[in-house]
């Protein structure tokens, strides 16, 4: 084969390569997908949502000018009578003061035999029969709170016998009590004055009616006979000479 023939040869091949390339290159681009299609084919169609709906509140109704206006809170009509729920430390004379009345007058009215026999989450029926409406007070002319209040006669023990004839103390309130000045009064009887012992809350003292020595929890007051006969009554005066507690012998 001359140059001739060999020239001819490759030229011819490569008309032949040249024209297949041009052919693979037309047939791909027959069947690649026009780019919109594919913009919409990856495109996800999104499901129409409903706007939501609101139901409007109505609106609340605006009082009447006589509906808005505060009432007067209402007092206890003579004759009326309250209940009362007893919390922890109170004691029937501290109610009775709160209240205006005596503590006869609660005793009647809940049939109670002991006044110092009051516990937590007891009603007591307040009688008001003898209370008449009064103006409400000033601020500036507030009575002075009892010195002393939740110092209580407990109980008596052993009435008529001397040896261990006693009357107990009891401290039903929050504070530190100094004796110091108090007073155990008999009714048209003698009178125990107290020194400077303190009483804790929750604590208590022993009054011994015989003789005896002193210590942190029992006292003696060195009486030669019994003084608490049924019917006595007994009376706690602080130094200011309020009663804070009454308690009759059983």
């Amino acid at each position: 084969m001359n140059r001739r023939q060999l020239a001819l040869v490759i030229i011819l091949n490569a008309l032949i390569s040249l024209a297949i390339a041009v052919s693979v290159v037309w047939v791909v681009e027959q069947r690649r997908p026009d780019p919109e299609t594919l913009a919409a084919l990856a495109t996800p169609i999104l499901a129409p949502v409903a706007a939501p709906t609101f139901t409007p509140t109505p609106a609340a109704a605006t009082p009447a000018p006589a509906e808005a206006a505060a009432s007067p809170v209402a007092t206890a009509a003579p004759g009326a009578e309250e209940v009362y729920v007893v919390q922890a430390g109170d004691s029937l004379l501290a109610i009775a003061g709160r209240y205006g009345v005596s503590m006869q007058a609660i005793m009647d009215a809940n049939n109670l035999t002991n006044p110092d026999f009051v516990f937590s989450g007891q009603r007591l029926i307040i009688p008001r029969a003898d209370a008449a409406p009064t103006a409400a007070p000033s601020p500036t002319a507030a009575e002075p709170a009892v010195a002393g209040q939740g110092l209580r006669i407990a109980s008596f023990t052993s009435n008529g016998a001397l040896p261990n004839e006693a009357v107990q103390l009891a401290n039903d309130s929050d504070l530190v009590i100094n004796l110091q000045g108090w007073r155990l009064e008999k009714e048209g009887g003698p009178a125990y004055t107290f020194g400077g012992l303190s009483l804790f809350p929750g604590s208590g003292v022993v009054l011994y009616t015989g003789a005896g020595v002193d210590t942190s929890v029992a006292l003696y007051w060195n009486q030669t006979t019994p003084l608490w006969e049924r019917g006595s009554l007994a009376r706690l005066v602080n130094p200011q000479g309020q009663v804070v507690s009454e308690l009759t012998a059983p």
